[in-house]
């Protein structure tokens, strides 16, 4: 039986780390854990991932590349600004019930990540960003593209819109339940009425 390749043994490590930091949280996994769910040496893990840290980081990194991954597929062969609009919290809803309502691996690390200057925040803030920045996009085009929505205040639209998907995600976390991700729909298709 040869050996796996060395991007072999770093993808299980990533994996492992996504399943473990995913589930458990950052401070309840260690890398031991990682380790033993990867199947690889500790030596393995430190010469990819120097440190927990790091670790976390490539966790972070991957789960990012995942979910873009999954935001442009839900785009796929949507024409029209209106509906890449409505797709955006279709995405959301769907990607809550693969979630088992543990919530967003992003904010679950800002939450409990309390240094602004690490890394881990960094990235999760970045993913927020730009996922707040595509809601910003499309509400522009919606209005650039239609007199129908013209009386749009893209800033308000799209502050509401982000503040309903976060909304959403934590009280379906904490409910363990669907309910405010439906209303979160409903309601994001109020915002477009005048």
């Amino acid at each position: 039986m040869s050996a796996r390749p060395k991007s072999d043994a770093r993808e299980r490590i990533v994996n492992a780390a996504c399943e473990l930091f995913y589930k458990q949280g950052y401070h309840s996994t260690s890398v031991d854990q990682v380790i033993a769910a990867a199947g690889v040496s500790k030596p393995t893990v430190y010469n990819y991932f120097p440190t927990k840290e790091d670790l976390c980081v490539g966790y972070l990194e991957e789960r990012t590349r995942r979910e873009f991954e999954m935001m442009d597929a839900s785009f796929e062969n949507l024409s029209t600004p209106r509906e890449r609009y409505s797709a955006i919290i279709r995405h959301v809803k769907k990607r809550i019930k693969s979630w088992e309502y543990r919530g967003c691996g992003f904010m679950n690390m800002l939450a409990e990540i309390p240094d602004p200057k690490s890394p881990i925040v960094a990235i999760s803030k970045r993913y927020i960003d730009v996922n707040r920045a595509l809601i910003v996009s499309v509400v522009q085009e919606m209005k650039d593209a239609s007199a129908e929505y013209v009386h749009l205040d893209v800033a308000a639209v799209s502050d509401a819109y982000y503040l309903l998907i976060a909304g959403a995600i934590s009280t379906c976390q904490e409910c363990r339940e669907d309910w405010p991700i439906d209303r979160a729909v409903e309601s994001v298709e109020l915002l477009l009425k005048k």
